[in-house]
């Protein structure tokens, strides 16, 4: 059995570290996996060591096919996301290459063509020319190709229930829930004052942590945790926040209005790469994914709350994607407003004047991550799922559905 994963950027991205991590544990089960992608194949440095061959476009079709030398009847195109790109380079192999194709979501793609199209002159949004390369919309869903696709393709799988909303009725489906770097589960629940002078902070102050990019449909939630931290650490508590990730200029200059930013913030995103993050977290004492319920978060699994609940920190999260399935008070802290500056901060609030309620709670964030995330289990899942797909390459009699089936808690 073999895998190609095919991906609209490269692993520079959140999308491109669950393609690392699922190739090898799919590798580990003997899949043959390679990658074909629309960035830079060399990125894949940024994870370790790979157990698959990394391909990007800069490669023909033709070449790469040849490279590999994978059978066309034993192998599954997995491509990842219906945008533009990803889309492209799956129609270039399968012109050369007749094997099944499954399209893999990670997000509501409607709500993210919308904001990104919003950017776009009002004069250029009907024209083509923004969904070609090097336009706007070229890292985005169309509309209507990305649903004709879909609706073309062998099998569909996502990252949690909710995505199965946009799942064609005649195509199967299967959803496997993300992990993070297993290193993260053996992390001291403990803080570490030795990494926090790391940083240049005092061992007596608390640290935040939040790895991740900004983009248009995540900047003003992101904007809130900054003023909750600044506002904390403003009022008396020793806050401190550690920030690596890559930030859009309008964003860095809102943030730089914020009162207190500075002595807020540790910007260390030049000084590691996502390998480091294990290691960083040790500083770490309370986590948060800002945000609130809406059409994009109801959608996404972050990329970032398994590693959180994994390190046996306290997690605050909105009561949306993961949160619904989460106690308030016993595995996690839920914002269940807005996700506003003033909630997060009570939240964090809560956290600080109660540190045994604090450990608790990591504690058992750590046993719900011990139990529902790890890429073994995943790629053991999704290789069944291929299996399938590759007894029945048109799909099933009756569509099927497999995987993580897990009920809301009220």
């Amino acid at each position: 059995m073999n895998s190609i994963f095919v991906n609209y950027h490269d692993f520079t991205s959140p999308s491109g570290m669950h393609i690392f991590h699922l190739a090898n544990a799919l590798a580990k089960l003997g899949v043959r996996c390679a990658t074909y992608n629309g960035g830079k194949a060399e990125t894949v440095a940024r994870y370790g060591k790979p157990l698959f061959r990394a391909f990007d476009k800069r490669m023909s079709p033709r070449r790469f096919l040849a490279e590999i030398n994978f059978d066309p009847k034993d192998t599954v195109i997995h491509c990842w996301t219906p945008r533009e790109v990803s889309r492209l380079l799956t129609a270039d192999l399968k012109a050369v290459f007749d094997a099944p194709v499954v399209v893999h979501m990670e997000d509501n793609e409607e709500a993210i063509t919308a904001a990104n199209l919003s950017a776009v002159p009002d004069e250029k949004r009907g024209t083509e020319e923004i969904w070609q390369s090097g336009g706007p919309l070229f890292g985005s869903s169309h509309p209507v190709r990305s649903r004709e696709f879909m609706e073309s393709a062998a099998g569909y799988t996502c990252i949690i229930e909710p995505l199965l909303d946009f799942k064609p009725v005649n195509v199967p489906g299967h959803v496997f829930w993300p992990s993070c770097e297993p290193e993260v589960f053996a992390i001291p629940a403990a803080s570490s004052a030795e990494e926090k002078r790391r940083w240049g902070i005092a061992p007596g102050d608390k640290v935040l942590f939040y790895p991740g990019n900004v983009h248009p449909n995540n900047f003003q939630e992101v904007v809130q945790l900054y003023l909750a931290a600044a506002q904390l650490r403003a009022g008396g508590v020793p806050l401190r926040l550690l920030k690596f990730g890559v930030y859009p200029r309008r964003v860095i200059e809102l943030l730089e209005t914020i009162p207190h930013i500075h002595e807020t913030v540790v910007d260390i995103t030049d000084e590691i790469t996502p390998a480091g993050i294990p290691e960083v977290m040790r500083a770490v004492d309370y986590l948060v994914q800002p945000g609130a319920d809406n059409a994009f978060n109801r959608y996404r699994f972050p990329c970032k709350l398994p590693l959180f609940m994994a390190s046996g920190r306290p997690v605050i999260l909105p009561k949306t994607n993961l949160g619904n399935l989460l106690e308030d008070g016993v595995n996690c802290l839920l914002l269940q407003g807005e996700g506003t500056a003033d909630e997060i901060a009570a939240r964090l609030r809560e956290l600080y004047e109660n540190p045994g309620k604090a450990e608790a709670i990591g504690n058992a964030g750590r046993a719900f991550a011990n139990e529902h995330f790890s890429w073994a289990n995943s790629a053991r899942g999704l290789k069944e799922f291929y299996g399938k797909i590759l007894r029945k390459p048109n799909g099933p009699d009756v569509p099927y559905q497999t995987g993580e089936t897990h009920a809301p808690i009220a």
